[in-house]
């Protein structure tokens, strides 16, 4: 429940930064304002900085079990030139630290993969499964296949149903609290034991678009290993 109010609160705020955007058109330029086209460049910039900020947000704390810091003096919008400005530069250092953050964690990803620093390592199985696509009526039987992951990882899974047609793509992430993810959806929080229970679960697959592209209900078996 924690978690989705989190992420609940990190898209409201995404979706209120990204409405201000829309919804406050550029004021005629005086003669020591700039043009409109260059307020609407520092809009637009102000739009994709907002967008990125947010992917990584949410991929730090998928990956890293971590919040980060949101607040500002500074206001959600504004049509002011210097304002926009400034809360340009504000996100451009909030995405570096993120980004910064981020390497850092991959450094010990490499390390956990080859044993030079201690993490779990875990083994996850799909033992059974069914893909229904949103504008199928019936579910077809996905082959089963494993994936490896140590904490703090993220990679791609790829499925397949049993007749051999791919899956979307889904991303699959262990957070450094031993949280798993698919396709950005919370699915467990697993303890470090070698004697992990199966369970069944259901994931909404959207495949980088902004539709749902269908359901996968899955049995899966992890185990984790030192």
């Amino acid at each position: 429940m924690t978690f989705r109010l989190i992420k609940a609160g990190l898209s409201l705020l995404l979706i209120g930064l990204l409405s201000a955007c829309a919804n406050n058109p550029s004021q005629p330029a005086s003669q020591n304002q700039p043009t409109y086209s260059e307020v609407d460049e520092l809009k637009l910039k102000r739009s994709q900085l907002q967008f990125e900020f947010a992917r990584l947000t949410e991929l730090w704390w998928q990956r890293a079990g971590q919040l980060v810091e949101t607040s500002s003096t500074l206001p959600l919008w504004s049509n002011d030139p210097e304002t926009i400005i400034e809360i340009n530069r504000v996100l451009v250092v909030k995405i570096n630290q993120l980004k910064q953050y981020i390497a850092e964690l991959d450094e010990k990803v490499m390390a956990r993969k080859k044993g030079e620093l201690a993490g779990g390592k875990l083994t996850l199985t799909l033992k059974y499964g069914g893909y229904k696509a949103t504008n199928q009526d019936k579910a077809l039987a996905v082959a089963k296949t494993s994936i490896k992951l140590v904490q703090g990882e993220t990679q791609l899974w790829a499925m397949f149903t049993k007749t051999g047609q791919a899956l979307p793509q889904m991303w699959v992430t262990l957070s450094d609290n031993n949280d798993l993810f698919i396709d950005g959806q919370l699915i467990a929080q697993l303890e470090k034991s070698k004697e992990l229970p199966s369970f069944i679960t259901s994931v909404t697959l959207y495949g980088n678009q902004i539709y749902a592209a269908g359901k996968l209900d899955m049995m899966l078996a992890p185990e984790f290993a030192e």
